[in-house]
Order: C-alpha cells, then structure tokens, then sequence
C-alpha cells in the first residue's frame, strides 16, 4: 500500500447524503430545544467523567497512594499487577502494554523493582505515554548485602551508629532526604495557582518533549544500587506526594480537588507513622533485629530503629535462590542473638524460610506484606493498613 494510500485510508469518512445530514441536524435541534434539566445535567456529568485521567500504577501500593491523592473520582486509578502478584518477578501480558498505552499516565515503582516490566515501560515512555517513577525522586538507600551476620554485624559495622543516637535519625531523614524542605521548595501551592501551575516542576523531565523521558533513568537500567522498597518509609513517601500530585494534574485532574487530597493525605501518613512506631515500643532495643526472607525492610529498620541482621534471599529482588551455606550461616545467627521469629512474605513462598526454622530450632515464622497489599476488606488492604499490620506483627513476634 503506497503512502498515499495510507494517508486516505487514515482521513475520516465524511457523509455525502445531505438527506442524511439534515434529518440528523433536524432530530439534535429538536432534542436541544426539548430537553429538559436533567438531560442538561446528565450530559455535563458525562462531558466531566471523560476529563478524569486514567492512570495506571504497576502495584496496588502506588495504586493506593495515587487513589488518595487524587481522591473524589478525580483520576481513574488502574492496578497493573494483581493482588498477591509478585513485582519482581511479573511478567506482563499483550494486554497489560495496551492498557499502558491508553492510559494518561503510568506511575511505577522505579529502580528495578518491576525487573520484568521494565523493557514494556521503556516502549510505553517511547510512545509517548509520561511514565513516573516513584523512587527515582526519593532520596534512597543504597543497598547493602545482609545475607548473614558477618556481611551485616552490629553497631559500627553495620552504619546504624547515626541511628542510635536520640535524635540522629530525624534529623538525617530532614537534612538529608529535604522532604521537609520539599513543600517550600517545590513551591506546590503556589504553582498551582498560576494558570496551569507546572512550569517549575517539571523542568527535570519536559512533557513536550518527544518522550521526556530522558531524566528518568529508564536508559540502561543504571539505578546506582539504590533500595527500590521505599514504600516501607511513610515520611519519604509524604515527601514526593508533591511531585506525584504535579503529574496527575498535568495529566488532567482538577488542580483544587488534588491539593486538596494531598494534604489531607500527607497529614494521615504522618499520624499513620506515628501510630506505627508507637506500636514499635513495645519491642525492646535488644530485639530490634530482625531476619527476613529477603532484603526488602531496609527502610523500616531505618526509620524505626530496627536492624536486619540476614535475609534468606541475599538479594534486594525475590528472582534470586537461598543456598544451603547460607542457611546454616543464618541458624548460627538465630542461636547467636535468640531470634525468636523469622519473616516471611505473602508474595513469595515460604518453603526456605520455614526450612530455616526448623533448622534453628521451630522458631515462629511470621507472614508480613512485602510487594502486594493484603485483599480487599482485610488487614493490609492499604498501605497504612499494611506498614500498620506489619508493625503489630513485628511487634507481637519480637515484643
């Protein structure tokens, strides 16, 4: 088929039939000059509903956080990975890259959390779909290999002296990530309300530019070694509300009824991660340690003062394999401290970890929420239901 015969082919089919034309100008005047109110309403109601933008977000964690930022039906919020569905390891489906493609915006995870998703994310962004990575904006931990106690000891070799102190970790969570500073600097509220309020925030990553991509560190997949589990922190989640907001607004949201919602939803994330480290009080400082099936709690023991001593996975993805040395390396741990509980996740099997237990003595193994929230209605369905259950099970095993 030739060029040309493209282009034709592409233009829209237009109607010779002026009978046609005026039978159906005639019926709309009629109906125009009949109608009533409601009619009316009914119309603008359905002109509103397809101004929401749709967003996709991979996991149901940023599917939540996306839905109370952009609350009151202002975005069309869609979960890309089902529930109980592993990020690391899910593959996507022909119809998971249409659904990408029609949406308005697609917000991920970011630094390799969704390792098999990220080629499909490249070729969304390619197409011209803006796709926001959470934890490239977060100020992130670097990862380091907890596998086993000599890799991951305590006190000075393990960098938790800063965490010790009484006021420490605050003040390196302010200083350090800026998400104090962020409201100020971002100038939010005052962004929004100039005409279209995201000039300045989105300098770093041009919506008109052919991809905008290039700022977002999808290229080459270098994520510098950064933990990807950033959810596991509320206050460094509260911190880029502000630029996920920008994003739905610049997808189409109504810019009063987000602000609105992001600051109704950054206070209940502090009172959430106030509720959870009081819940934390009740575990002793001697047994704020912790093994886990792998290394996906670096930001919970950095922000409540645990420390995670092994991991059954040595890996920050659960797409890596346990060895036997390894295992037995944990047991001496277990002994070592008086571990009375190991963890274990919902997303992934617990055939290793319980193996681990009854080798270092049938000590409990306790299911927390990792990559997926819990099902709708139960403990966990949100992800302050989540870190809260979380908490009360940490603290009911180590307490």
């Amino acid at each position: 088929m030739t060029v040309e015969a493209v282009a034709n082919r592409q233009r829209p089919r237009r109607i010779r039939r002026s009978g046609l034309v005026v039978t159906v100008a005639a019926v709309l005047f009629a109906a125009a000059c009949t109608g009533t109110d409601s009619d009316t309403e009914a119309v603008d109601a359905t002109d509103a509903s397809s101004t929401v933008p749709s967003v996709v977000a991979t996991t149901g964690i940023w599917a939540d956080v996306v839905s109370n930022v952009g609350c009151d039906d202002s975005v069309s919020v869609t979960t890309l990975i089902p529930q109980g569905g592993d990020p690391h390891t899910y593959e996507p489906s022909l119809r998971d890259r249409e659904t990408m493609d029609a949406a308005d915006l697609v917000v991920a995870n970011g630094l390799g959390l969704e390792e098999r998703l990220e080629d499909t994310l490249e070729a969304v962004a390619a197409e011209g779909v803006h796709v926001f990575e959470v934890a490239e904006h977060i100020d992130t931990i670097e990862f380091e290999f907890s596998g086993g106690h000599d890799d991951h000891g305590h006190g000075e070799e393990d960098g938790h002296d800063d965490h010790d102190e009484e006021d420490g970790h605050d003040d390196d969570h302010d200083e350090e990530d800026g998400h104090d500073d962020h409201d100020e600097e971002d100038g939010h509220d005052d962004d929004h309300d100039e005409e279209d309020g995201h000039d300045d925030d989105h300098e770093g990553h041009d919506h008109d530019e052919e991809d905008g991509h290039d700022d977002h560190g999808h290229e080459g997949h270098d994520h510098s070694g950064g933990d990807p589990h950033v959810w596991f922190d509320l206050q460094r989640v509260a911190g880029v509300l502000g630029e996920l907001a920008d994003e739905l607004i610049h997808a189409g949201a109504d810019a009063d009824t987000v602000n609105g919602c992001l600051d109704a939803y950054r206070e209940a994330l502090a009172e959430a991660d106030a509720e959870v480290a009081e819940i934390l009080d009740a575990v002793p400082a001697d047994r704020r340690i912790m093994i886990t099936n792998h290394d996906a709690f670096g930001y919970f023991a950095d922000r409540y003062d645990f420390e995670v001593v092994g991991t059954v996975i040595p890996s920050l993805s659960t797409a890596a394999e346990t060895n036997p040395a390894l295992l037995e390396e944990l047991a001496e741990i277990i002994e070592h401290e008086g571990v009375p509980a190991v963890f274990s996740e919902t997303t992934h099997s617990d055939v290793d970890i319980q193996a681990l237990a009854t080798a270092a003595g049938d000590i409990a193994v306790v299911q927390l929420l990792t990559g997926s929230l819990a099902p709708a209605g139960d403990d966990g369905d949100t992800l302050i239901g989540m870190l809260r259950f979380n908490a009360q099970a940490i603290a009911d095993a180590l307490g």
